[in-house]
């Protein structure tokens, strides 16, 4: 079955997959602008901001084109609801569904890169377009229900964490027979595919996939659909920036970001703090 099949089935579940229907059904529209349609399933339970919530999201651009699907990249698909980035945003919806619920979001393209997603647009999704984002809300817990450590637990755990971080990423190296040497910054740079002129410099646009992994294994994102990056922006990692310095076009290589070049201390999503983050990465266009 093509994507564009696929899609046109509109959110029906069937043994815990998404969904997909009802396509005649017309888009509501709140007052701050969001377009959506939901399809309930008795649940109750509404997420609210700082809640953890797990769905199934599938998002597609103007084309109905798929950009992630979270069945295939990221089967558990657990994140902190934040607040909407932008008014009419698709934090906003999620707090419309509950628990069972299906829905359909139509979000302003432009909005959802440089505001939610803080990278460049890509190329394959046109200007001024809507995204349709499918989305299965499959369970929600609130941080409380999640951590039931004490502040001061979790200052230890996390301290602890730092503390380790190096040993880790010694013994992952030695595991792996990683040879390089790391940076004056802690970056392992391996270069798998040597790449051709241009050089990545930091005016360039480049346009990439990758995989992101932790030193367990665990994944944490997967970009098979290319996406653009403007070097000037700073929208990405410290070591995801350092590391595509040094790259060319054609470059296929391996960056290993100690959690001070990646997300620090803070709690992104699945990744916790203190994490190691592995790209695995592909340089297809530099301009």
């Amino acid at each position: 079955m093509t994507c564009k099949k696929l899609l046109t089935l509109l959110f029906i579940v069937m043994s815990g997959g998404v969904i997909l229907g009802q396509k005649s059904a017309p888009f509501q529209k709140t007052s701050s602008g969001l377009e959506y349609k939901i399809y309930r399933h008795g649940g109750t339970v509404k997420p609210r901001p700082g809640d953890i919530i797990k769905t199934i999201l599938v998002y597609t651009n103007h084309k109905d084109s798929v950009i992630f699907d979270s069945r295939i990249s990221r089967p558990e698909n657990i994140f902190e609801l934040l607040e909407p980035t932008f008014k009419g945003g698709l934090e906003e919806g999620m707090t419309l569904m509950a628990i069972g619920d299906s829905a359909v979001f139509r979000v302003n393209a432009d909005s959802v890169y440089s505001k939610t997603f803080k990278v460049s647009r890509p190329n394959f999704v046109k200007k001024g377009s809507k995204m349709n984002f499918r989305i299965k809300l499959l369970a929600v817990k609130t941080k409380e229900s999640i951590d039931t450590r004490s502040s001061e637990e979790i200052e230890h755990d996390n301290e602890l964490r730092k503390t380790e971080e190096p040993k880790r990423i010694e013994e992952f190296v030695k595991l792996n027979n990683i040879t390089v040497s790391p940076s004056e910054t802690g970056l392992y740079y391996i270069v798998r595919t040597a790449g051709t002129e241009p050089n990545i410099t930091p005016t360039s646009k480049v346009k990439i996939t990758y995989t992101c992994t932790t030193l367990e294994g665990q994944n944490i994102d997967t970009q098979t659909n290319p996406i653009e990056i403007d070097m000037a922006a700073h929208k990405i990692t410290k070591g995801m920036e350092e590391g595509l310095l040094l790259m060319k076009k054609g470059t296929k290589a391996t960056l290993i970001l100690p959690s001070k070049l990646a997300f620090g201390k803070r709690h992104i999503s699945s990744v916790q703090p203190y994490t190691t983050l592995i790209y695995d990465l592909e340089v297809l266009e530099v301009n």
